[in-house]
């Protein structure tokens, strides 16, 4: 296989996990945005999802 898909997998990998470094703060982003913490893992969960289906078609 081509080099170039590994570096792809494992950048995408990369940039998915930093999202799970929110989890650790979504209080203080909660509270930053003024939304409750519910509201907060829901736009995480969002994303995440998000993520997990462009990622490949980028």
């Amino acid at each position: 296989m081509d080099k170039r898909v590994y570096l792809l997998a494992i950048v995408s990998f990369v940039v998915g996990m930093v999202e799970l470094i929110i989890g650790g703060l979504l209080d203080i982003v909660a509270n930053d945005l003024d939304v409750s913490l519910g509201q907060a893992g829901f736009l995480m969960t969002v994303f995440s999802l998000a993520f997990a289906l462009a990622a490949p078609y980028c």
